[in-house]
């Protein structure tokens, strides 16, 4: 049986975060749909589900400077006690599943440059010129299981 949010060979887990009533925030919910999980943030109840993955990849948003592009590149555990229990950094989520549940998977973040966080469920212009290359990236991770030259 496949966990939820789990895909394809080699049970990669892919996690799209953000609110998709706020503009460009909503991109990593956009890009998974379907593949796999949605939610606003990473929590530590994610740690399981990370842990029990042959690989990770976390799709967000990045406020990014003036003719950014998509980023995609490894993400590495680290972090300590955090004050905030209800969320969770990408490096801290690798490093409390690894704590927890023994798991230490390989794992990328797919960042995608956002515009316009303001009310509403669209995307800004030059978003909407970024998904393309978006798309490319998280279908060559999914089949290639590492990050693809594009």
């Amino acid at each position: 049986r496949t966990p939820a949010g789990m895909s394809g060979p080699g049970q990669a887990l892919l996690i799209g975060i953000g609110n998709p009533l706020r503009g460009d925030d909503g991109v990593g919910w956009h890009l998974v749909e379907g593949l796999g999980l949605q939610r606003h943030q990473l929590t530590p109840e994610l740690a399981e589900a990370v842990a029990a993955a042959d690989r990770l990849l976390i799709v967000d948003a990045w406020l990014a400077p003036p003719r950014s592009r998509c980023l995609l590149r490894p993400l590495v555990a680290s972090g300590g006690w955090e004050r905030d229990t209800h969320r969770v950094a990408p490096a801290r989520l690798l490093a409390l599943a690894e704590q927890l549940f023994g798991g230490c998977v390989p794992a990328h973040e797919l960042l995608v440059p956002a515009f316009d966080f303001s009310w509403g469920e669209r995307f800004s212009p030059q978003l909407r010129r970024q998904l393309p290359r978006a798309r490319r990236l998280l279908r060559g991770w999914l089949q290639e299981g590492t990050v693809p030259h594009a």
